[in-house]
């Protein structure tokens, strides 16, 4: 069957001299794996340069249930990103976004909600003149609700403590690796409060806005089988300085 669909290319992989494998997280149909043929010949260069991870693409694309390897008929780029190439912390944290979003993925029927989530999230990275630096961890909070596993509450004088492995803000405190002291928990309920298209930043300092996102990943790996292992928090800490 034929579709039309918009996808956000989430890695490439070489199969031959001149074709890839591509995995892409379509709108329509979920997280697909296509055969490209020809896009690395000497002719095709351009073609090669839009299966580049996190591109965002309009697809005509057939799809058989039978088949793990998927066709596409026609693919042109959709957004034209102006800024994210360029700008480090833009590029960093996009590139921290698409690991996240590739760990967390699994090839299943779509998720229209968390599709357009992600390419939102994306093109706003790209056309924000000033950049959130806690744009990535309002990001993971608020894409935790479209995986299934969203906190649940908020920091109060009676609820102070989150409990990650429950998702919940409790009024147990507890000395467990799993739930999270008053300030963390407060740091918690206040990026879950805000949206990742409001530039409001807590204006966290290196080494918190590092712990924090240590205890949001740890929440990921609650939850998530087999989530762990990230490479780019590095890099963004070393961008972040």
């Amino acid at each position: 069957m034929d579709y039309k669909t918009k996808g956000i290319v989430l890695q490439t992989i070489k199969y031959s001299e001149t074709s890839v494998i591509a995995k892409i997280f379509t709108e329509q149909l979920g997280l697909v794996s296509y055969m490209v043929n020809g896009v690395r010949s000497v002719k095709s260069p351009a073609k090669a340069s839009m299966l580049q991870p996190l591109t965002l693409l309009d697809l005509e694309v057939t799809h058989r249930e039978s088949k793990r390897l998927q066709r596409i008929k026609e693919f042109r780029r959709s957004h034209n990103y102006q800024s994210l190439p360029f700008d480090i912390l833009k590029s960093t944290m996009a590139v921290f976004l698409l690991e996240v979003v590739t760990k967390s993925m699994r090839e299943h029927d779509a998720n229209i909600e968390l599709f357009q989530f992600v390419w939102d999230n994306l093109c706003f990275l790209d056309e924000t003149e000033k950049t959130n630096n806690d744009f990535h961890l309002q990001f993971l909070l608020h894409y935790a609700g479209y995986l299934g596993f969203a906190p649940h509450g908020n920091f109060s004088e009676s609820t102070p403590y989150f409990d990650m492995q429950e998702g919940i803000f409790s009024a147990k405190e507890s000395f467990s690796n799993t739930v999270l002291g008053k300030e963390d928990s407060r740091i918690i309920s206040a990026l879950l409060s805000v949206s990742t298209f409001e530039n409001t930043t807590l204006k966290l300092n290196r080494g918190k806005r590092k712990e924090v996102l240590n205890n949001i990943l740890k929440y990921y790996s609650l939850h998530l089988e087999g989530f762990s292992n990230l490479r780019s928090p590095d890099i963004l800490e070393e961008v972040f300085g």
